[in-house]
């Protein structure tokens, strides 16, 4: 019986929720959704380099893929990029959805579990209020959120060696923030993430002074995922 209320509450909020992980166009464009339409998957996409935060760069190319589907009406990823949510439209077929699972997973190289039970009834009750869910490109707030979290590290880092630039970290996480995302989400090659290395050092040349500068880049060399304790 609980399993049950859980599924049907879900059916009836399932639909628009003006949060922060919803646009108002994919309100429009999504009055309703019934329970039966929805499936969700365990995936592999929470992001290395910051603790329980899905991967906006790796999620949004698996979402765009998704949503050009003919069986695929939106495609979701929660917040720590652990669940994956379809809805599928209206008269796909099991095996059509199985079918769309298998090409997204072969085509890239993830696994996709689909949830049932007490876990499917977890997430189709989160999912109805939409919060903490991404869709398509809003993922790239996961990425931004990402290069808050890259950018903090990193002026943690080197204020450990050069205790001076905690004054003037304001400014210099914002700038290196901007940078840091833009490497993210639009870098696909070496060159385009060394032209956004660069920039930050420029960043860094503008705010700090010679030894603080030499400590902000040693932090960087160190690379981007954390390192024992750090978040």
């Amino acid at each position: 019986m609980h399993r049950l209320y859980l599924v049907m509450a879900a059916i009836l909020l399932i639909g628009p929720a003006i949060t922060r992980a919803q646009t108002p166009s994919a309100t429009a464009a999504n009055p309703k959704v019934s329970a039966d339409q929805v499936s969700f998957y365990a995936v592999p996409l929470a992001c290395p380099a910051a603790r329980n935060l899905g991967c906006g760069s790796a999620a949004k190319p698996v979402l765009m893929a998704l949503e050009e589907k003919n069986t695929v009406q939106q495609a979701w990823l929660d917040h720590g990029g652990t669940t994956l949510a379809i809805v599928w439209n209206k008269g796909a077929t099991g095996d059509a959805r199985a079918e769309e699972i298998r090409s997204i997973a072969d085509d890239r190289g993830i696994s996709l579990h689909e949830l049932t039970g007490e876990h499917r009834d977890e997430s189709l009750k989160s999912f109805a209020a939409r919060t903490g869910w991404y869709h398509g490109a809003e993922v790239d707030r996961l990425s931004e959120e990402e290069a808050a979290v890259i950018a903090d590290r990193l002026i943690l880092r080197a204020t450990r060696k050069a205790p001076t630039i905690a004054d003037k970290s304001g400014p210099l996480r914002t700038a290196m923030t901007n940078v840091i995302q833009e490497q993210l989400t639009g870098c696909t090659t070496t060159q385009c993430r060394e032209d956004c290395r660069k920039k930050i050092v420029d960043i860094a040349r503008k705010s700090l002074n010679d030894e603080e500068v030499n400590a902000l880049m040693e932090a960087e060399k160190q690379g981007y995922r954390s390192i024992g304790n750090e978040r």
